[in-house]
C-alpha cells in the first residue's frame, strides 16, 4: 500500500476584513443610517462579530489541517505497521448486572470485533457525553468479578428504532457496504476476513478525508449553500419560490415534479443575466469557463425539471434569477448584499434509493439544511434516516413543517413533531423557537403581490421562518458555516479515539499474549539448544556401544563354531541337524560329503544365532534412542511413529554389486566351493605324519649326507604336490605319492634297514585296520579340519567378491555390525529431525512471538499518541470536553 499524503495545508486568505468607513461593507449596511454614535457602535460590534468568526474559522482551519494529517497517518499505519481492528460494543443487559452504578458516564459494554463476532470482552466505556453524541471515549478492561458493578447510564436520547441501535458506537467511521438495510449490512461485516475489513475502513478514512478537504474549503467560501429537501411533495419547490419572491420560479403541481438537483443563485454572478448552466461535471464546474457547463433559458426551466427520464443522477443545474422587484423593503434570501446565498432544490427523499443516496452525498457542499415536512405525515423513515445522517456533521437542522393550516389540531401536531425532532436532532430541538417553523408556504407564495392573505398567524409564521433562516445565515455564520464543520470534526475525533481505545485493547492482548508465549517457548529453546551437543553425543556413543558390542559377539561365536567345526562337531545344536550314520567303507565318499554339508549347515545356523543376538542388541539400542528423545524432546513434540522390526534385519537381498557386502545372501552350504569332496576328507595321511613326527625321537643327520632328511622329504613333497596340481582328480594321488617318497627316504637310512621289515609289516597291517576302524570318527574332524583352514582365511564367499580373502568371522563381524549401526543411525537420523523441527519450530514461534511483541508495542505508543493528538485538536477547534 502506497502511503496517503495529506494535501499540503494552504494559507486561507480571510474573505471578511473589518469594517472601515470606506470600506464595501459599510457602503452595504448604509441602510443602518448615517454617521451618529450608535450607527459607529453597531458598525463596531459588527466588526467584531467578524473578527470573532474569523478567529473561530482560522482555529478550525488549523483544526482541519490536523484532523488530515492524523487520517492520514492512520490510513498509513493501517496494513503497513497493524491491521486496525473494527470494534462493536454492545450494551450489557442491566438485569446481570446487579445494582445500578453511581458513577455517570461509565458503561460496561461487550466488546466484539467484525472480524471475529464470537470472541467477546467485556470492557468500560469511559465517556463526556454531550446531548447529542460521546465526545471523549475510552475502553479499559472491566473486572471480571467487580464488586460494584457498573451499569449503564440510561440516556434521555432515544435513537429512531428504524436505523442500527448504534451498538458499534460509530457514527463518521461506521462502515457501510451499501446493501440496502443496515442489518443486513452489519451481517455480511461480520463475515468478512480481518484485512478486508481494514481495507473497508480504509476506504471509509479516504472518504473522510476528502470530505475534510471539502470542508476546509467550504468554511473560507464566501458563499452559503442552503439545501431544501425533504420527503416527496412535501412543498419544497413552493417554499423556494417563496424564499425568493417569485411565482413560479420552481414548477409546482400536487404531484412531484423536480427530478434533479437545481441551484438558484444571484444573477449578480453572472453579470447580471438570467440563464440555466446544465453542468457537466459539478466537481470542474467553472462559471468562466464555458467548456464546463452548457446554457439554456431559463424559460425551459420547468420541461427541465419535469423530465421523467431524468433523476439525481443527471447534471445538477445552476439557475441565475434576478431580483423579483428592485423596490422591494424585504428582498429575497438571495439578495441580501452582504453574503452570497445559493438555494439548492432537491429531489424527494424517498423517490428511489439513487435519490436519496445522491442528497446525502451532497451534504459536505452544503452549509445549511433546510428540511421541509409535512404537517400531515410527520416524518418518514427516509426523513428519520436522513437527519440522523446528517446529525454526523450538523447539529442544527432548519425545520419546516409545510401545510400547517390543513392541520386541526395544531397543538398535538406541533407536540409530536417537537417530539421526534428531539429524537432525531436534539440540538436543533434545543433551539426549536428559531430552527423548527410551522408555516404553509403555499398559501404565502400564491398570495404574494397580491391582497393580504387572511389572517395574520401563517404570515407572521413566515416571516419569523424568513428572518430566523436570515439570521441563521448571516448573523450566526458561525453556526451555520462553520458548526457543521466543528461538529464533523467532534463526532470524528470521537470516533478514531474509540477506534484508538478498541486496537489498544487488541494491542495490549496481542502484547501479553505474546510475552506469556515467549515465557513459555523460549526457555524451552534454548534448553534444547545446549542439550543438541549432548544429544549428538549421546546418539554417536548408543550407535557405537551397540555396533562394537554385535560385532564383538558375532567374532567370538563365529570363532567358537569353527573350532567346534574342526574338531568334526557342530559349531551350533541346531533342531533336526546332526551328522549322518557312517554306511561303511564302501560309502565313505558320499558320507565325507553329507558331513560336509551337515557343518557347513551348521555354521549357518549359528550365524542366524548371531543375528538373532544382533537383533536384541538393536532393539536395546533403539529402545535407548527412544529414551533420550523422550529426556531431549519437550513434552508436546509428536513422538515417531516408526516401529522397529527386528525380523527385518538382515533380509535377503538380490546381489546387485560384487564390492557389496550386505547385499549378499548367506548359506555356506549353498557354496560350491566348500561343499567339493577331496581325499584329504577321508585321509589325511600329511596330518597323520606330522602327528608321527611331532611324537618319534628325531634323528640327526650324519656328516656325509649331502641332503638331510628333512630337506629330501620336503623336496620330495614339493615335487609330489606340484605334480598333483595337474587336475583335481590327483589331490588324492598327491597326497599318497607324498606319503610313499617320505617313507622312501625314511627307509633308505641304513640305520633302519636292519629292523625296517618286521616293523613295517606289523605297522602296515596295524595302520590299516586302525584306517579302517577310525573312518567314522576320523572322516568328521578331517573335513572339520579342511572347513576351519579354509574359512580361517577366506570368507566362503566365491572368489569373484571382494570380500573373498577376509576371514570368515571377520566378515560376519563386520556384516552383523554394519546391519546393526545402519539400523542406529535410522533410528538416531529419526530423533535428530525431530529434534531439528523441534528447535526449529521454537525458533519460528520465538521469531513471530517476538515480532508481536514488537509490532503490539509499537501500537499501543502510536495509540496512546492518537488519544494526545486527538486532545491537542480538541483544544484547537475549542472543544470543551
Amino acid at each position: 500500500m502506497r502511503p496517503f499524503h495529506p494535501p499540503t495545508p494552504q494559507s486561507h486568505r480571510s474573505s471578511y476584513i473589518p469594517s472601515t468607513p470606506d470600506s464595501p461593507t459599510v457602503e452595504k449596511e448604509s441602510h443602518i443610517g448615517g454617521t451618529t454614535p450608535d450607527v459607529r457602535q453597531a458598525r463596531e460590534a459588527a466588526d467584531g462579530v467578524v473578527r470573532d468568526y474569523e478567529e473561530k474559522r482560522d482555529r478550525l482551519a488549523k483544526a482541519i489541517d490536523s484532523s488530515l494529517y492524523l487520517l492520514s497517518d492512520l490510513k498509513n499505519f493501517n496494513g503497513e505497521q497493524w491491521t486496525v481492528r473494527y470494534p462493536h460494543l454492545k450494551p450489557i443487559d442491566s438485569s446481570s448486572q446487579g445494582s445500578p452504578s453511581t458513577r455517570p458516564g461509565m458503561s460496561r459494554r461487550t466488546l466484539t470485533f467484525a472480524d471475529e463476532p464470537s470472541q467477546t470482552t467485556d470492557v468500560v466505556l469511559n465517556s463526556t457525553p454531550t446531548v447529542r453524541r460521546t465526545l471523549k471515549r475510552s475502553l479499559t478492561l472491566a473486572p471480571s468479578a467487580p464488586c460494584t458493578p457498573i451499569t449503564t447510564v440510561n440516556s434521555t436520547v432515544e435513537e429512531p428504532k428504524n436505523i442500527d441501535d448504534n451498538e458499534d458506537d460509530f457514527s463518521i467511521l461506521r462502515l457501510n457496504l451499501n446493501m440496502g438495510a443496515a442489518r443486513h449490512a452489519k451481517g455480511l461485516i461480520s463475515h468478512l476476513e480481518k484485512s478486508s475489513i481494514s481495507a473497508l475502513l480504509d476506504t471509509r478514512i479516504s472518504a473522510s478525508l476528502d470530505h475534510l478537504t471539502h470542508l476546509q474549503k467550504r468554511i473560507f467560501d464566501a458563499q452559503s449553500r442552503v439545501l431544501v429537501t425533504g420527503d416527496l411533495n412535501a412543498g419544497k419547490s413552493t417554499l423556494i419560490n417563496a424564499l425568493l419572491r417569485r411565482d413560479e420560479v420552481m414548477p409546482t403541481d400536487q404531484q412531484p415534479l423536480t427530478t434533479r438537483f437545481v441551484e438558484v443563485v444571484s444573477a449578480k454572478e453572472n453579470e447580471d443575466k438570467e440563464e440555466i448552466h446544465i453542468l457537466k461535471h459539478a466537481d470542474k464546474y467553472d462559471p468562466s469557463d464555458e467548456s464546463t457547463y452548457t446554457t439554456e433559458d431559463v424559460s425551459k426551466l420547468y420541461e427541465m425539471l419535469v423530465d421523467a427520464e431524468d433523476d439525481a443522477s443527471s447534471p445538477s443545474l445552476r439557475v441565475f434569477l434576478k431580483e423579483a422587484d428592485a423596490n422591494m423593503a424585504n428582498p429575497s434570501i438571495l439578495h441580501n448584499g452582504v453574503v452570497d446565498i445559493s438555494l439548492i432544490d432537491a429531489p424527494g427523499l424517498n423517490r428511489d434509493s439513487i435519490k436519496t443516496t445522491a442528497n446525502f452525498a451532497r451534504q459536505e457542499e452544503i452549509d445549511v439544511v433546510v428540511f421541509v415536512v409535512s404537517a400531515a405525515n410527520h416524518f418518514t423513515l427516509s426523513a428519520k434516516e436522513f437527519i440522523w445522517q446528517a446529525g454526523h456533521e450538523k447539529a442544527h437542522l432548519f425545520i419546516v413543517v409545510n401545510r400547517f393550516d390543513q392541520i386541526k389540531d395544531k397543538a398535538r401536531c406541533r407536540r409530536l413533531v417537537l417530539e421526534q425532532i428531539k429524537q432525531l436532532s436534539p440540538k436543533t430541538y434545543e433551539d426549536a423557537a428559531d430552527l423548527v417553523h410551522f408555516v404553509d408556504s403555499a398559501k404565502v407564495a400564491l398570495g404574494y403581490g397580491e391582497t393580504e392573505p387572511e389572517g395574520d398567524e401563517l404570515d407572521e409564521a413566515f416571516s419569523h421562518l424568513e428572518h430566523s433562516l436570515r439570521s441563521f445565515v448571516l448573523v450566526n455564520r458561525a453556526k451555520s458555516k462553520l458548526g457543521p464543520a466543528q461538529n464533523y470534526i467532534t463526532h470524528l475525533l470521537a470516533d478514531v479515539e474509540l477506534l484508538a481505545a478498541a486496537n489498544s485493547l487488541v494491542a495490549g492482548k496481542e502484547r501479553d499474549a505474546a510475552r506469556e508465549e515467549l515465557a513459555r517457548v523460549k526457555p524451552v529453546l534454548e534448553k534444547m539448544k545446549k542439550g543438541k551437543e549432548g544429544l549428538e553425543e549421546s546418539l554417536v556413543a548408543e550407535e557405537e556401544a551397540a555396533t562394537d558390542k554385535a560385532s564383538g559377539r558375532t567374532n567370538l561365536a563365529m570363532e567358537r563354531g569353527l573350532e567346534r567345526v574342526g574338531r568334526g562337531e557342530l559349531a551350533a545344536p541346531a533342531p533336526g541337524l546332526s551328522l549322518p550314520a557312517y554306511p561303511g567303507l564302501l560309502g565313505a565318499w558320499d558320507f565325507a560329503a553329507e558331513v560336509k554339508r551337515v557343518l557347513l549347515a551348521s555354521l549357518d545356523f549359528a550365524v542366524s544365532l548371531a543375528e538373532d543376538d544382533a537383533r536384541k542388541l538393536t532393539s536395546e539400542g533403539v529402545e535407548e534412542v527412544t529414551k533420550l528423545g523422550d529426556a531431549h524432546l519437550p513434552a508436546d513434540v509428536e513422538r515417531t511413529n516408526r516401529k522397529f522390526n527386528p525380523q527385518a534385519m538382515f533380509s535377503p537381498r538380490a546381489i546387485r554389486r560384487p564390492s557389496s557386502v550386505t547385499s549378499i545372501g548367506l548359506g555356506l552350504a549353498g557354496q560350491s566351493q566348500l561343499v567339493e569332496v577331496n581325499v584329504t576328507d577321508i585321509f589325511d595321511l600329511q596330518h597323520h605324519i606330522h602327528l608321527a613326527r611331532s611324537v618319534l625321537p628325531s634323528t640327526a643327520s650324519t656328516s656325509h649326507e649331502l641332503v638331510p632328511f628333512s630337506t629330501e622329504v620336503g623336496a620330495a613333497s614339493l615335487a609330489v604336490g606340484a605334480f598333483s596340481m595337474i587336475s583335481g582328480k590327483t589331490l588324492g594321488l598327491r597326497a599318497v605319492v607324498e606319503g610313499l617318497v617320505h617313507f622312501s627316504d625314511f627307509v633308505s637310512n641304513p640305520a633302519t634297514r636292519r629292523w625296517i621289515g618286521p616293523v613295517v609289516g606289523v605297522f602296515t597291517a596295524g595302520a590299516i585296520a586302525y584306517v579302517i576302524y577310525d573312518l567314522p570318527r576320523s572322516i568328521p574332524r578331517n573335513v572339520g579340519r579342511h572347513i576351519q583352514s579354509t574359512l580361517t582365511i577366506s570368507s566362503g564367499q566365491p572368489s569373484q567378491i571382494d570380500d573373498a580373502s577376509i576371514p570368515f568371522a571377520e566378515y560376519q563381524a563386520t556384516r552383523v555390525s554394519k546391519e546393526v549401526r545402519k539400523v542406529m543411525r535410522l533410528a538416531a537420523w529419526d530423533l535428530r529431525e525431530r529434534f531439528r523441527a523441534a528447535v526449529e519450530a521454537r525458533g519460528e514461534v520465538v521469531k513471530a512471538s517476538e515480532e508481536i511483541e514488537k509490532k503490539a508495542t509499537k501500537a499501543l505508543e502510536w495509540f496512546d499518541n492518537v488519544e494526545k493528538r486527538v486532545e491537542n485538536i480538541r483544544e484547537e477547534v475549542g472543544i470543551k470536553v
